[in-house]
């Protein structure tokens, strides 16, 4: 009951009640010292999430991965926006502010296959965060700790998203007795090592030794971009798309399906991104940040593109969605020109004839609403890109101009190095079937006068 007479209308903004917000609850040190832990948490699942998507061949799981690692960016950032409220001196937020817990971390990170890795993740970890998060919530004070409630409460509702989602994944990959064992035995494998550290807090009892790690030794990445057994063709090199959509005197209907089909690719880019992400160890969090936000946008326009074949209820997995760009980069470059090689195309999608803008034009003038509104903001996610791709490459000394010329060097070399992956696939002819079956009519250019597809965005 309030002290002074009541008007009916909600004491302290809502956030509390007089007596809740009379309650004594954490400290600030102890504030502080568990969301060191719940950053560092978030900050490592971004990268586990990285480190696994090229390697991971179920396309979904690449589109959850692209998704939950920007999420987790988000949550770690704003954890550490917190943390750096609290203290001065800000207490360093890039080591492990425990080892146990960190052991818990690098067990996670060494996933073998699909269901290891969507069973560490979704049965683990992401649901260990959940519960943390609701002790944390319930045991600070909502007034005086109003900042910390709303930046938990915000991660939660992503929190509790990821979690459905990944328990509907891990379902369907564990039909069978042995997935499901597998997965069970890894469950209690990281379960283990989050108990000896305490839970993700870090406040509950800590017991025994766990198991024999699989953490003996550095780990090394899959960075081999992959496809399930669904698609064809992921070797197959020939994509005359690159070309077709710029074609002027072919119809806006196949240079509309050229563009489409570009998009649905655009998972290589992820791909590739994924491996300076987690190979560029030397940057400051804001890199993380930029280049998680980029990554997932490229995934969105993969996703765009099946979108569209989906309305149409066209089968998309006879396109050739081959992994030539992610794979002759990752395994054939250093990692800052993987980045330079993005900055560079991003940079030759700006010009309005042939760039971005033209893209949407071709969409609008085929009659294809939807592509026109998918590229629409395609183009506005490329010019947020570009500036992304400025700001670090200007860091390294490396202006516009010379970034595109590097690109295309780089583009040079690498394109090489595919020869010696050319016979894993026939490299066949696809185009002018796929765009009979599409729309009905023969195709207006000739693969064969097109010769290699070399474009320098593969």
């Amino acid at each position: 009951m309030s002290a002074i007479p009541t008007l009916g209308i909600p004491e302290l903004a809502g956030v509390a009640t007089y007596a809740g917000a009379a309650r004594v609850g954490w400290s600030v040190d102890e504030n502080v010292r568990r969301l060191l832990r719940f950053h560092w948490v978030e900050r490592r699942l971004m990268l586990i999430a990285v480190a696994h998507l090229p390697a991971t061949p179920e396309w979904e799981v690449k589109c959850a991965l692209a998704l939950h690692q920007w999420l987790d960016v988000g949550h770690a950032t704003a954890l550490g926006s917190r943390i750096s409220e609290m203290r001065n001196p800000v207490p360093a937020m890039d080591v492990a502010p425990d080892s146990t817990l960190d052991a818990f971390l690098e067990e996670l990170l060494r996933a073998q296959g699909t269901v290891e890795l969507l069973a560490g993740l979704y049965a683990v970890a992401h649901p260990a965060l959940i519960a943390a998060y609701r002790v944390h919530i319930e045991g600070t004070n909502p007034l005086v700790d109003h900042p910390t409630v709303r930046v938990l409460k915000q991660a939660l509702a992503d929190e509790e998203e990821i979690v459905a989602w990944g328990t509907r994944a891990l379902q369907a990959c564990t039909r069978d007795a042995a997935a499901r064992s597998r997965a069970d035995a890894w469950i209690a494998h990281l379960a283990a090592y989050l108990d000896a550290a305490g839970g993700i807090a870090g406040d509950a009892e800590r017991r025994a030794s766990p198991p024999a790690p699989r953490a003996r030794e550095r780990f090394v990445p899959d960075m081999h971009p992959r496809r399930d057994a669904r698609f064809q063709g992921q070797y197959n090199f020939n994509f005359p798309p690159h070309l077709v959509y710029a074609v002027p005197d072919v119809p806006a209907d196949e240079r509309n399906l050229a563009l489409l089909c570009k998009r649905t690719l655009e998972m290589d880019v992820p791909e590739m991104m994924a491996s300076f992400l987690l190979e560029r160890t030397d940057q400051p969090w804001s890199f993380y940040v930029d280049y998680s936000r980029q990554l997932w946008d490229e995934a969105r326009h993969a996703m765009m593109g099946s979108v569209a074949f989906e309305a149409r209820e066209i089968d998309w997995s006879r396109i050739p969605l081959n992994v030539s760009f992610a794979l002759r980069l990752n395994l054939h470059a250093t990692p800052l020109e993987r980045q330079t090689m993005l900055y560079g195309i991003e940079q030759s999608l700006m010009p309005a004839d042939t760039g971005k803008r033209a893209e949407k034009e071709i969409a609008e003038q085929s009659g294809d609403v939807l592509s026109a509104h998918f590229h629409d903001y395609d183009w506005a996610d490329e010019v947020l890109h570009a500036q992304i791709g400025r700001r670090w490459a200007r860091k390294e000394g490396i202006q516009p101009a010379d970034a595109i010329e590097r690109a295309k060097a780089i583009h040079e070399r690498t394109w090489m190095e595919l020869d010696r992956y050319r016979d894993r696939d026939p490299q066949s002819s696809w185009w002018a079937e796929f765009v009979r079956d599409v729309l009905g009519h023969d195709s207006a250019v000739d693969e064969r006068e097109l010769g290699e597809v070399k474009a320098i965005r593969e």
